[in-house]
């Protein structure tokens, strides 16, 4: 395993070892946002300024996606927060088309961000956050399934297609265990590569752009992701007073804070941190949004180095750039911090954002709801890459020529999973409930299943944006939810058919760093 240092070479793998150092005009009515925030660069060298291109091809160009976790679409001025979090991101927007309802396929992030570089739905994929404990000879081990090692991703799909490719990542739900790696020649998830954004080095790329200015000559592709604003909220100064100075409470506000509690793992540390939050006090929880917008700002302010950076090396303005996350964040919306196990708006609804190459339909708002299983169909047929087959999403490129469409956006999630091991060993995974979201138009209906039953709800968006009150039980909808049914009946079988061929057939055990990442991230309680 090569060490990132110099050019890497095209064509062969490079998994870094953990240790290593080194208000616009619309184009068409119904567009998303999204709860994943996928930044995405798309660049080619020496090209001209594409101040015409009607089609919107963009062959040969190079390819950036960062994605930031965890960040809702309306933590962002562009999308109607009132502070100010997002500077650079707005003033971005003005030169990019945004779209104004983007959804996640998942709540969580391994099968969010699996969905968003397969194009492959959940249960089909089958990549989860969920681990199953393995006692072996008195020790536990974590195992999950990994992705199946025939599947397309956006980056093996551009390395055929002679990209040379790379992945700047957080770690822990995106590591190399579950075939996050698959497409990549170098892939660093190690915690000291500044993506992690929930330890000591928060969100500091310049490994990412140093890979990029000694890959500028090159055609690639490379993705950054970072865990700023996932939780615990902890923004360096001074966004860590910025948008609640006057707070006295016990919940620690900055690295300093957080720290000062001695003779703790980070787990432990992390662990009373939330026990530290009285759910039932208005003003604890307004302190942990204001905590979450400073992370925010944070990560904006992060981003503003990797644009600079970009312009500097004669990248910036010849370049497609999409900004995503793969989730939202709940403040007890629906009764719960963070982001457990449900689909509602707060947690699927992410901001998305594209900027063309010199800036093209700069300041377009498109309406038309979309997916995030939609972007790497849409990457590949911007730069004119053929599409494979298995992928579930379309391309928005019609849409982005003011084409319109009215699909439904389907959002999943696995709630359980019964695991056995046949004679030989060998783990065999099977979902038993599954959490699914239909949207379309202004209502949301949500079917949870399992062998048992089913459970179902519906929500009037338009009366009631939040989804807090549930119509299903009210006249009038019958014809509503025989379609609804309908089409996620019709999505179901679909997807089961597809898992037989696409779903992980492997599993993995994770490392001992990947697993110290999920306890900074709160998880493996």
């Amino acid at each position: 395993m090569r060490r990132l240092k110099g050019r890497p070479l095209l064509l062969k793998k490079i998994l870094i070892p953990r240790k290593t150092p080194l208000s616009g005009k619309r184009l068409s009515e119904g567009f998303p946002s999204c709860v994943l925030f996928l930044f995405i660069l798309v660049s080619q060298t020496n090209c001209s300024n594409s101040a015409s291109n009607p089609n919107l091809e963009f062959p040969g160009h190079n390819i950036i996606v960062i994605s930031v976790d965890t960040l809702r679409a309306d933590a962002l001025g562009i999308y109607g927060e009132k502070n100010p979090t997002s500077p650079e991101l707005d003033a971005l927007a003005k030169e990019s088309i945004r779209f104004e309802r983007t959804l996640s396929q998942s709540c969580v992030t391994a099968p969010s961000h699996m969905s968003l570089l397969t194009s492959l739905y959940p249960t089909v994929h089958q990549v989860d956050n969920w681990s199953f404990v393995v006692k072996e000879q008195g020790s536990e081990k974590y195992a999950r399934k990994k992705l199946r090692a025939t599947v397309p991703t956006l980056a093996s799909v551009l390395s055929a297609a002679g990209y040379t490719t790379s992945a700047f990542v957080g770690g822990g739900n995106l590591c190399q265990e579950l075939g996050f790696d698959q497409g990549f020649e170098v892939f660093d998830d190690s915690p000291d590569n500044g993506m992690n954004g929930n330890r000591e080095m928060l969100f500091e790329p310049e490994r990412a752009l140093a890979w990029i200015e000694e890959n500028k000559d090159r055609k690639f592709f490379a993705f950054l992701h970072t865990y700023i604003p996932h939780g615990p909220y902890l923004p360096p100064p001074p966004w860590d007073t910025a948008f609640d100075p006057d707070y006295e409470g016990v919940i620690p506000s900055n690295h300093e804070e957080f720290y000062a509690q001695t003779g703790k793992s980070y787990k432990q540390r992390a662990l009373s941190y939330w026990a530290s939050v009285d759910k039932n006090d208005p003003r604890e929880i307004d302190h942990l949004k204001a905590q979450y917008k400073g992370d925010v700002r944070y990560a904006d302010d992060s981003l503003l180095r990797i644009f600079s950076a970009l312009k500097d090396q004669g990248l910036f303005d010849d370049t497609i750039i999409v900004i995503l996350s793969d989730h939202g964040e709940e403040f007890l919306e629906h009764g719960n911090l963070e982001h457990k196990k449900q689909l509602y708006e707060e947690l699927v609804r992410v901001p998305l954002l594209i900027r063309l190459p010199g800036g093209q339909r700069g300041g377009a708002i498109i309406e038309n709801p979309v997916g995030l299983i939609d972007v790497t169909p849409t990457l590949l047929d911007l730069v004119q890459v053929d599409l494979p087959a298995p992928m579930q999403g379309t391309s928005l490129r019609p849409l982005l020529l003011g084409q319109s469409r009215h699909d439904p956006i389907i959002s999943e999630k696995i709630l359980d999973w019964k695991v056995s091991q046949n004679d030989g060993g060998k783990l065999q995974w099977h979902p038993q409930s599954v959490l699914r979201s239909l949207r379309q138009g202004d209502f949301t209906y949500i079917l949870r299943s399992s062998e048992s039953g089913f459970q179902e709800e519906l929500y009037d968006r338009k009366n009631d944006p939040g989804e807090l009150e549930d119509v299903i039980q009210e006249e009038g909808h019958v014809e509503r939810l025989k379609r609804f049914r309908a089409d996620l009946a019709a999505h179901t079988k679909a997807c089961r058919k597809m898992a037989k061929k696409f779903a992980g057939n492997k599993s993995a055990t994770l490392t001992q760093d990947t697993i110290n990442q999920l306890d900074a991230l709160g998880y493996n309680e």
